[in-house]
């Protein structure tokens, strides 16, 4: 056993009494910018057994143009999560060339990669009743960058029906 003297003891109640404060104040005042110390939102709510439930993911095309295929939103393919995409997303829908960042990013973290051209958001809500997969999912694209990789299909919401799992 270790014996604290009276400057650590007093070091250590500070520290607790200065993170406490932090995690009191995100969780009355703070916005999701106050990370780590910003509400927990996300362990508050729960999601209605009746309804959709949503996930946004990113689209690409290659090199010009082709069909739009999924791809990794993750820090080591365009330097952000799928959180902070998600948390700017009126930011971009309101001006989509911020998603030219992304398409920059792609580049310079994955030189080796086939260059991404154009990008999308999508956001796919998978639809519950009583707790249980109805079998159909409407995906809807919320941005896309360049403009003219715009399609037809990203003007409408798109619905896929499957197996009611």
């Amino acid at each position: 056993m270790i014996r604290l003297g009276r400057p650590a003891k007093a070091l250590l109640a500070t520290t607790l009494a200065v993170v406490s404060a932090l995690f009191l104040g995100g969780t009355f005042v703070g916005t999701d910018a106050w990370w780590p110390f910003a509400p927990w939102k996300m362990y508050s709510t729960s999601t209605a057994p009746s309804g959709p439930v949503g996930s946004t993911r990113i689209e690409i095309q290659e090199n010009g143009s082709g069909p739009w295929q999924p791809a990794s939103l993750h820090p080591d393919t365009v330097g952000l999560n799928r959180a902070e995409v998600e948390g700017r997303m009126p930011l971009i829908q309101q001006d989509p060339s911020v998603l030219g960042t992304l398409l920059e990013s792609h580049a310079e973290l994955q030189p080796d990669a086939p260059r991404w051209t154009a990008i999308r958001i999508v956001r796919s809500d998978v639809l519950l009743e009583n707790g249980r997969r109805t079998g159909e999912t409407r995906d809807t694209t919320l941005a896309v960058w360049p403009e003219s990789a715009r399609t037809a299909e990203d003007d409408a919401p798109r619905i896929i029906t499957g197996d009611a799992q």
